[in-house]
């Protein structure tokens, strides 16, 4: 039994004690960020303990939305299944390991053409390419997108989706310009994009990713900028507002 302490939301609370990669900043801004619109159906891919699944849950609470999860990693899927069935919105989210254990791949090869496809899919996805491959297997998966390149999860996602479906991403700057060529080699167009500084003085250094499968969107892509920190734990105001929601120190007022 882990004697690590759960993270606690205001609506939810889950542990990360099992996964690779651990609930940080990247998680929370993407499941605060993604548009969810009028979503009947959203997937989670690489949902790792659940995080993003768990905000978006929240998010629809009021539409009742069908969220899937997707996990290649054993121990994250089952810790990513306890973190779900712990929650509010349980019997929208999947009810076995055996629905959130499985990769891209299987998934994509094993969708049914008569199901529903998604109106929303969010990923923060293994980004790293060419830097030192960690001896730990399942860091890896999490980290290097040597099990998955970003071409299969472009290629796979948009059979996934439904016509004005969404897909979300959130990944380094370094990134960005790359990831949006790739995207429309494969019929995706951006639609809106935000570039994140960790604080007002810092380089830009993660990007938020809209895309749709629809034409002639790029020219009039939504760009904005996001600070998280004016001072040291000094929240700006675009964050707070942005999670609100969320986190405790909202309902505290710390």
């Amino acid at each position: 039994m882990s004697t690590k302490p759960p993270f606690r939301f205001q609506q939810f609370t889950l542990r990360d004690d099992r996964v690779a990669m651990k609930v940080g900043t990247d998680g929370v801004l993407l499941g605060a960020w993604a548009p969810i619109r009028e979503a009947g159906k959203i997937l989670d891919i690489g949902t790792g303990c659940g995080i993003i699944a768990l905000m978006l849950a929240q998010r629809t609470a009021e539409t009742d939305s069908c969220i899937s999860a997707i996990e290649i990693d054993g121990e994250a899927a089952s810790q990513a299944y306890d973190n779900f069935r712990a929650s509010p919105w349980s019997t929208r989210m999947p009810q076995s390991d055996d629905e959130i254990h499985l990769s891209l791949q299987r998934f994509a090869e094993s969708f049914q053409a008569t199901q529903a496809r998604f109106e929303l899919a969010v990923c923060n996805p293994p980004f790293f390419e060419t830097s030192y491959l960690p001896q730990d297997h399942r860091r890896r998966a999490a980290r290097h997108c040597d099990l998955l390149s970003r071409e299969s999860l472009f290629q796979q996602t948009a059979n996934l989706l439904t016509d004005t479906g969404r897909f979300c991403l959130v990944l380094p700057s370094a990134q960005a310009n790359s990831t949006i060529e790739l995207a429309r080699s494969v019929g995706f167009h951006l639609w809106s994009r935000t570039d994140v500084r960790p604080t007002t003085e810092s380089e830009v250094k993660r990007v938020l990713l809209e895309f749709g499968p629809e034409t002639d969107s790029d020219m009039s892509a939504k760009r904005t900028e996001l600070v998280i920190e004016t001072a040291r734990h000094q929240y700006s105001d675009q964050y707070e507002a942005l999670t609100k929601d969320f986190h405790l120190r909202y309902v505290s007022g710390q």
